[in-house]
């Protein structure tokens, strides 16, 4: 049998990390923060000790690494399946909507842990904050490729993306103790009314 070459080696790591990461998110929704220890993922992920640490030297360091790693695959699809319709009126319903569906999404629970934690934790805060601007350019990103260059040229799109991701972020948080169907939620027909107004008028 011919010995597993080092491409082997490094997909099976990747595969493994993969996991890891996984597992640490869901671990970090369901117990939150101050549950999401190491023994915990280790244990949940089905890997050793020494796995684990080798590749992250500390818990704080594997929560962020999951968290956006996660966030950047999920808001890349997001926008990869987002249909962009000719019509600028209808584009802005489908980008709204689907900037929206990021809220819904496990990643929004897990980072919130972390920007809660980080409020009393420098050390977290310090790892985080870099990488939270780095996904927040990338989210940016996605979100002007939904609406397009013909609405993002327009001097009031850089407020009405803001406005959209703040006042999205603070509804979604009303979720965690008041749960509802996110698709008939008020407060989308208002941004869109919002985001036609100010983009089309």
């Amino acid at each position: 049998m011919a010995e597993p070459s080092y491409g082997d080696y490094e997909a099976r790591s990747r595969v493994t990390q993969q996991h890891i990461l996984d597992t640490a998110v869901d671990v970090l929704i369901e117990l939150g923060y101050s549950g999401a220890s190491t023994l915990k993922i280790q244990e949940r992920a089905g890997v050793s000790r020494g796995r684990l640490l080798h590749q992250y030297p500390n818990r704080d360091a594997l929560l962020v690494a999951a968290v956006q790693h996660i966030a950047e695959a999920r808001v890349a699809s997001t926008g990869e399946r987002t249909v962009r319709p000719k019509n600028p009126g209808k584009r802005i319903d489908a980008a709204v909507d689907a900037l929206w569906s990021m809220y819904q999404q496990g990643y929004f629970w897990a980072a919130t842990e972390l920007w809660l934690a980080a409020r009393s934790n420098r050390h977290l805060a310090e790892a985080l904050a870099p990488k939270e601007q780095a996904l927040g350019a990338t989210i940016r990103t996605v979100i002007d490729e939904m609406f397009g260059s013909d609405l993002t040229s327009r001097p009031e799109y850089a407020d009405v993306r803001d406005i959209l991701n703040t006042s999205m972020r603070g509804v979604a948080l009303t979720y965690a103790f008041d749960p509802r169907d996110p698709s008939s939620d008020p407060h989308l027909a208002g941004w869109k009314r919002l985001a036609r107004r100010m983009l089309l008028t």
